[in-house]
């Protein structure tokens, strides 16, 4: 659907490879933390220009993290892919898009 969030999916390789891309960045720069453990669990997506995902990463033990990420249209042969936002969760709960994502 364009504009609006798909269906919670599980997750992709897609998905673990961008949460593989950006793990480094949401160590150092939102959580301050290091996580052995930073598997995509499942995931959300929304299509304007370009794709924005919301993906539920388990981050070992009982932490769990929300992960807004923004992927740019195909530019001069590169996707950019950039970490907007970091929020702690638990495991069970929902996989719910915050407004505005901004």
């Amino acid at each position: 659907m364009w504009g609006g969030w798909t269906e919670v999916k599980p997750a992709t390789e897609e998905t673990q490879k961008i949460c593989d891309m950006l793990k480094n960045q949401a160590e150092e720069k939102w959580t301050n933390q290091s996580y052995e453990i930073f598997k995509a669990i499942e995931y959300r997506e929304q299509s304007l220009a370009g794709r924005n995902f919301l993906i539920k990463v388990h981050a070992g033990g009982s932490e769990y993290l929300h992960i807004y990420a923004f992927q740019s249209p195909l530019q001069e042969g590169q996707i950019k892919t950039l970490l907007k936002r970091v929020e702690k969760h638990k495991e069970g709960d929902p996989l719910e898009p915050i407004r505005p994502l901004n």
